[in-house]
């Protein structure tokens, strides 16, 4: 018998162990902690159990999906005490005999908390890798529209690198934008970028909370090498109806949530488009051929059983130039749908069940007058359940999952045409992860994910690790690292030969036995530095394996030829943040270093070498972000600074002319041919730096029952000539936005 075999048995007996082992000698205590007003789920509770004399038993905090647990607790009358900071403290008499369930729905507090305002979880609840981003977070950012949004957040991030204020695409940790799990709710999204790089479709007012895995995540997230945006989306209210619209020179916006059925189910609807297409020719030098919109609704029911669901909708559109001199337009667009069902029950052997379904289909586009359509799509469909099980003091987390894709190309251009035929594949698998405490101080949380594909690939094997350890026993004091194989069976190809791209071509792997491959290595350290300053550093290792490449020719051209490259990423990130009332400010530096090494046949005849070394086009060496402000009742102003050292791009080596000989044979004498650019090694010239100043200050109005925020900023306010896009296929440079003032306005109940 193989060893995989051995292993995917020895999985499946990991996983049906719960559902076997019953603990007959103890009972427990859990439940599902929840805001009254939206029903979302409350991570970061603190929970405290009692004995009815008072003596103190136990304590503990609710987990993402706002789950407690006590075990091993004796027959008797304890007393149930839960804290969350902006609600009203709970407690409770409870008579144990037997399990019980527990939920409780967290009311918010009438007491004016002054000038701070916490949400969310802090820093010591986080694992290696992670980033907590709440939208209160997303409103520091600078931002030309009536409030705060991802994109523009996660930008600031050091180790996130984007290409310019314009195309969409991040690229975190060396890892390019197909290799980034982006997910909403459990569904994933191929593109929730706008193809104007300050927006996304995740607004301030839609997002409840992201977390940013930029490596070592664990076993629950798979089919992607590099990173993971886990996004969870608001509720709507469940008995107040409230609204918001917005409008800037850049976008407009529409935000409404109301009660459906008072106190069980609600509606959210977020409506956006852009305007700078239009406003651009009014204060512009020249007009921006730039426009999206996007609509999102969700839908969500608050159960009496201990189970939520919800159901959400999204579908955007994106089209633009990149190269405002050229009739190359790029268009694309997602259509995403999903529903959720999560909780907890008396009837359940389990403490926690999630199930989930997802489809998502994305299609983008390039072409125009002078040249061919390049076109792509992708589909894909998932369903999965997710377990949380406690066996005497373990929590196990395990799940099965299964995903139909289905992938889609048609590239014509000025020297070759590919057609290729859908590639539909199915692949099922499941993961399981325990927390093992090694005293008081360590704890380390060991996962599989085990992935089996249906006539495409061979079963796959993702070993995780993550450790953590408390030197001093306090909880916010932390050395950490995490390692991980981590495995990819879909890529997106984009030429990077330019200094910008926008367009991607789905497709699978063609060689079934070079599926792409990182293993992750990080080391970390969280330190508080009094009581308003934190300090922390990651460090990082990334080595990549297969990685599809476009085949590398002496002319520019786009192709789907592949090639494979091996990469070495390693760096690291430093953060120093101060929070103390009104006042706020923070600062991180990162350095990385991504290098590719391939071999191609021709490279022995063009250069002389069979294997090229070189750093591809987001390897940004250096990144310094600074960001600062304060909010003082109505009034609030930010500052963000942003510098990133020059990226690379491959040089033009020259130029010469060919001709066609497939109708009839051309007149050398007379005819010059076609003209074309001959290219140097790749990736051997680098870019100007990039720095940018944002500003904004903000005054918020009582107008009746309507609040009024208004907003004036400038996006690059010292106007700094960063350049954006060059184009070796014509020579021509496109520079970023120049400085643009701004004033928007913002109208919504209070």
């Amino acid at each position: 018998m193989s060893v995989k075999r051995l292993i995917g048995i020895g999985f499946i007996l990991i996983i049906s162990f719960p559902a076997i082992v019953q603990s007959q000698n103890q009972s427990t205590i859990r439940g599902i902690i929840t805001g009254h007003q939206t029903g979302e789920f409350l991570e970061g509770a603190n929970i405290s159990l009692s004995l009815n004399s008072g003596k103190f038993v136990e304590g503990t905090a609710t987990d993402k999906n706002g789950l407690y647990q006590f075990n091993g607790l004796e027959e008797g009358v304890y007393i149930l005490t839960i804290r969350f900071v902006g609600y009203q403290s709970y407690s409770d008499t409870l008579q144990l005999q037997e399990n019980i369930v527990k939920n409780v729905a967290m009311i918010r507090s009438e007491e004016s908390l002054g000038e701070v305002v916490v949400s969310g979880v802090s820093s010591d609840d986080l694992v290696p890798g992670q980033t907590r981003i709440n939208a209160e977070d997303l409103s520091r950012i600078p931002t030309p529209a009536g409030g705060g949004d991802l994109v523009s957040y996660l930008q600031t991030q050091s180790g996130v690198v984007a290409a310019g204020d314009r195309g969409g695409q991040l690229f975190i940790r060396g890892g390019t934008p197909d290799q980034n799990l982006v997910l909403m709710d459990g569904t994933l999204i191929y593109q929730p970028f706008h193809i104007i790089g300050f927006f996304s479709v995740f607004s301030e007012d839609v997002l409840s909370s992201a977390d940013l895995y930029a490596g070592g995540f664990g076993p629950e997230y798979s089919s992607r090498t590099s990173s993971v945006i886990d996004v969870t989306l608001k509720n709507g209210n469940l008995y107040n109806r409230n609204w918001s619209a917005s409008l800037s020179p850049f976008i407009s916006d529409v935000f409404f949530e109301t009660p459906i059925r008072k106190g069980k189910s609600s509606l959210i609807a977020s409506f956006r488009g852009s305007l700078i297409e239009e406003a651009s020719a009014l204060y512009l030098d020249e007009e921006q051929p730039l426009k999206f919109n996007s609509q999102l609704v969700k839908y969500n029911y608050a159960g009496d059983r201990g189970f939520n669901c919800s159901a959400h909708m999204l579908r955007t559109y994106d089209r633009g130039k990149l190269d405002f001199d050229n009739d190359e337009v790029f268009k694309w667009r997602n259509v995403v749908l999903g529903g959720r069902c999560a909780g907890t029950s008396e009837n359940l052997n389990v403490s926690f069940v999630d199930a989930n379904f997802g489809i998502s289909h994305y299609t983008n586009r390039v072409g125009g007058l002078s040249t061919n359509n390049r076109l792509a799509s992708v589909f894909k469909s998932n369903f999965d359940v997710n377990i949380t099980q406690y066996v005497g003091d373990y929590r196990l987390d395990y799940g099965i999952f299964s995903t139909y894709r289905n992938v889609d190309y048609d590239i014509s251009d000025r020297f070759l045409s590919v057609k290729n035929k859908a590639q539909p594949f199915l692949s099922l698998g499941g993961y399981v992860k325990t927390n093992i405490s090694l005293g008081d101080k360590v704890s380390v949380v060991p996962g599989v994910v085990i992935t089996s594909f249906i006539q495409r690939f061979k079963t796959s094997l993702e070993p995780r690790l993550q450790v953590s350890w408390q030197p001093r026993g306090k909880s916010n004091e932390e050395i950490h690292a995490a390692a991980g194989i981590y495995r990819q069976p879909v890529v997106g190809i984009t030429d990077f030969r330019d200094a910008g791209a926008a367009f991607t071509a789905w497709m699978a792997v063609p060689e079934k036995s070079r599926r792409m491959q990182s293993n992750h290595f990080l080391v970390g350290w969280r330190q508080p530095l009094g009581d308003y300053l934190d300090f922390s550093v990651e460090g990082y290792l990334k080595q990549m394996k297969d990685i599809p490449v476009s085949v590398w020719s002496m002319t520019a051209e786009f192709t789907t030829d592949l090639a494979y490259a091996n990469g070495d990423v390693q760096g690291a990130d430093v953060k120093l943040s101060y929070n103390r009332r009104a006042y706020y400010w923070s600062m991180s530096y990162g350095y990385s270093e991504t290098t590719y090494t391939t071999a191609q046949d021709h490279f022995n005849v063009w250069f002389g070498e069979p294997v090229q070394k070189y750093h591809p086009a987001h390897d940004q060496r250096h990144q310094i972000s600074v960001q600062t402000g304060f909010k003082f009742r109505d009034f609030s102003a930010n500052v963000s600074w942003v510098y990133g050292s020059g990226m690379p791009y491959t040089q033009p080596l020259g130029f010469d002319s060919y001709f066609v000989f497939l109708e009839h044979l051309p007149d050398v004498v007379e005819d010059y041919g076609s003209p074309r650019i001959l290219l140097e090694k790749p990736f051997q010239g680098r870019l100007p730096d990039f720095h940018r100043l944002d500003v904004s200050i903000e005054q918020a109005f009582d107008i009746s029952n309507t609040k009024m925020r208004v907003q004036l900023g400038a996006i690059n306010m010292y106007d700094r000539n960063n350049l954006f896009y060059y184009d070796v296929y014509y020579q021509t440079t496109i520079y970023q936005l120049p400085i643009l003032p701004y004033m928007s306005i913002k109208i919504g109940s209070k």
